[in-house]
């Protein structure tokens, strides 16, 4: 029988802390959102969020985090009327006084849809003019006969920023690059290259420096006899 009460009785405290952790409901987290984005056209609340312990100095604070998705018209809705911004982020709700009250909404991944289409071979020209200007970094230590081609295709993921910037992404790319007089890393990396333009109705006639190639990690290395590596061409010999 005591086994039972201390059964029931845990049951009992189980069942009213889920009610405690239940009681942000979605139509109040997108009203508490809504007050942030009052130009959204839909919010939608994601999953039913988590509850946290945290200290902050000595003191515990309880938090209870929402993930909730924004769309929004842009502030260039006239010059673009089909462009939409969209924010995937978390509606934060702190502990107080035995009720979670709502503090603030914290961004993640931003991005804008709706955009114009992009002139892929003035992208890809721009890229074969600059590649060393403005693309790659220390294009003088990279094999020109490992490096493969840096181009946009229509199949390409981009991303846009605002009217004025997007960028585009490689996933995987393999470089290798001079390390010394007889040495070679093998480098496998991906790419983003993120152009600038001044206007709406300006060329893409910017990027950002060394946008070009991230480093994953380093495949291996290739030995060569000492004065076969300066044989050999590099990247800002065969480009202009």
């Amino acid at each position: 029988m005591k086994s039972l009460k201390i059964l029931f009785l845990s049951t009992i405290l189980l069942l009213m802390g889920n009610l405690a952790n239940a009681q942000v409901s979605a139509a109040t987290v997108k009203a508490d959102v809504g007050k942030k984005f009052t130009g959204a056209t839909s919010i939608e609340v994601i999953g039913n969020g988590t509850y946290t312990e945290e200290w902050e100095g000595s003191t515990k604070v309880y938090y209870h985090r929402r993930q909730v998705k924004v769309v929004s018209k842009t502030s260039f809705a006239k010059e673009l009327p089909d462009s939409r911004a969209i924010v995937d982020g978390m509606a934060v709700y702190t502990k107080q006084g035995g009720k979670y009250v709502y503090k603030q909404f914290n961004a993640g991944y931003e991005e804008l849809t709706g955009m114009p289409p992009i002139d892929i071979d003035k992208i890809n020209k721009f890229i074969a003019e600059n590649l060393c200007k403005e693309v790659v970094n220390n294009c003088n230590n990279i094999l020109a006969e490992s490096f493969p081609k840096l181009k946009m295709t229509k199949d390409s993921k981009i991303t846009w920023y605002s009217p004025t910037s997007f960028s585009f992404h490689i996933d995987s790319i393999q470089l290798k690059r001079w390390r010394n007089s007889t040495t070679v890393d093998i480098q496998l990396g991906k790419a983003e290259i993120r152009f600038y333009r001044d206007d709406m109705n300006s060329e893409w006639t910017r990027v950002l420096r060394g946008s070009g190639f991230s480093l994953i990690k380093t495949l291996g290395e290739e030995k060569y006899p000492e004065g076969e590596l300066d044989k050999k061409k590099y990247l800002d010999q065969v480009t202009n």
